[in-house]
């Protein structure tokens, strides 16, 4: 209900008040709007945050898949030294003469002994920011894998993506 004014009946323009009730009134509902925006960005960035954290679905009991990936990329360096010293003690064992090698084996083992160095010079030069990379995209491959975004492509025997198949 517009108010006019008494001599002229022309519409009166707003009181000072009732543009600062309707100026409140906007204020209040962009505030809330932007409240709503961010609640849901806060609660899309928690759900990205948890995303990697999640457990296997039907496997409640085991690590989450950030754990698992992260723990096997920690002890890797431990396998390989576990490794090569087994190996080591093999050859050292057949250059004594205590148990002895084919020649095939003793050949096979030297060159597995080079490749475990190899291996572990490459681990040890590695960057952080680089093992971190690998380590977010080994959890990615994870949790595509579990939504099944792969399938098993027969000519190629191995898993595919399916943006990989498809094109």
């Amino acid at each position: 209900q517009t108010k006019t004014h008494p001599h002229n009946n022309q519409p009166r323009p707003p009181s000072t008040a009732s543009t600062m009730t309707m100026s409140l009134r906007k204020i209040a509902t962009m505030a809330t709007a932007a409240a709503a925006v961010l609640s849901q960005a806060v609660a899309q960035e928690e759900q990205e945050r948890n995303f990697h954290k999640r457990h296997i679905p039907h496997r409640p009991d085991r690590p989450s898949i950030r754990e698992q990936v992260t723990q096997k990329h920690a002890n890797r360096r431990h396998h390989l030294q576990r490794h090569l010293s087994q190996l080591q003690s093999t050859i050292s064992e057949h250059t004594s003469g205590r148990n002895l090698l084919s020649d095939e084996d003793y050949d096979r083992h030297l060159k597995f002994v080079q490749g475990l160095h190899r291996k572990l010079a490459a681990l040890e030069d590695k960057d952080p920011r680089i093992a971190q990379l690998e380590i977010e995209e080994e959890i990615e491959l994870h949790e595509k894998m579990l939504e099944g975004e792969f399938l098993w492509d027969m000519e190629r025997g191995e898993l595919v993506l399916k943006d990989d198949l498809q094109q």
